[in-house]
């Protein structure tokens, strides 16, 4: 387990060096991510705050909390399948992949500072909202929003190897991130409520991990519910866990098996 998380810190420390060493990008992403705040804040004041499926919450605070999440999901979605294309075309893949180090560390190592970018992407969104537009945020229900995030992130990492996989398996580029992308975006409770939709594809949104989550922590923080108040949501989010991550895992080994035994791990 310790020699595990070193290694996981070892990715961790790796990329975050890679990282700052672009201090100007990433001064100009913070610069990105609050005037998209701002943006959304005036677009947010056209909405009807009794518009069906807001549950009581201003219109700026729930579509704030749909952007900040959606972000941190596609985070997840696309960093196993980003990591893995360009370990492929550095020709490091093939090392990682036949050395000693489960093959289940070395794909969530890979993701570890995309994760951690994503939470501090997600905070200067928050704070920023909090201190300049006065967005209220509740602490009551930290406990609940951490194990909502934590559900979230091994749901969308599911998807996101199962994304990696289709790369390591056909060696193309991948149309899973693309559609379950539009997918999300759409039916996820991300910027309408899906109760807006028409009735009869409505129950598409109960099937994505994101509308769930969306629905744990805009109920943690923007209105302060417990977790006897989330339960019902946060059971939906974790039966979705436990059949996408393990899914996402057994496609992994059967693309790493095949590319291991055609000898085409270096290929793309």
């Amino acid at each position: 387990m310790i020699r595990s998380l070193r290694k996981i810190f070892a990715f961790l420390q790796r990329d975050f060096l890679s990282e700052v060493s672009y201090r100007l990008a990433f001064l100009l992403q913070v610069a990105g991510m609050l005037f998209s705040v701002s943006a959304f804040y005036f677009v947010a004041k056209m909405m009807d705050p009794k518009t069906a499926g807001l549950d009581g919450i201003q219109p700026f605070p729930w579509v704030l909390v749909g952007l900040a999440f959606q972000y941190y999901f596609s985070t997840a979605l696309y960093a196993f399948s980003a990591k893995i294309r360009g370990e492929q075309m550095l020709g490091t893949l093939e090392a990682m992949l036949v050395s000693p180090t489960p093959t289940s560390v070395v794909i969530f190592s890979e993701a570890t500072w995309d994760f951690a970018y994503g939470a501090i992407r997600v905070t200067i969104y928050l704070v920023f909202a909090t201190l300049v537009f006065g967005v209220k945020l509740y602490a009551t229900g930290l406990g609940t929003l951490a194990l909502g995030v934590i559900l979230t992130l091994l749901s969308s990492a599911g998807l996101g190897i199962l994304s990696a996989s289709f790369i390591l398996y056909f060696k193309r580029g991948d149309p899973v991130n693309f559609f379950l992308s539009a997918l999300t975006t759409f039916f996820g409770n991300v910027f309408f409520p899906s109760a807006l939709l028409p009735a009869p594809i409505q129950w598409v949104s109960n099937l994505l991990p994101i509308k769930w989550s969306l629905d744990v922590v805009r109920g943690s923080l923007l209105q302060g519910k417990t977790f006897r108040d989330l339960r019902g949501e946060i059971l939906n989010l974790a039966i979705l866990t436990l059949v996408l991550l393990p899914l996402g895992l057994l496609f992994s080994r059967i693309a790493i098996r095949k590319a291991k035994r055609e000898g085409s791990l270096v290929q793309y």
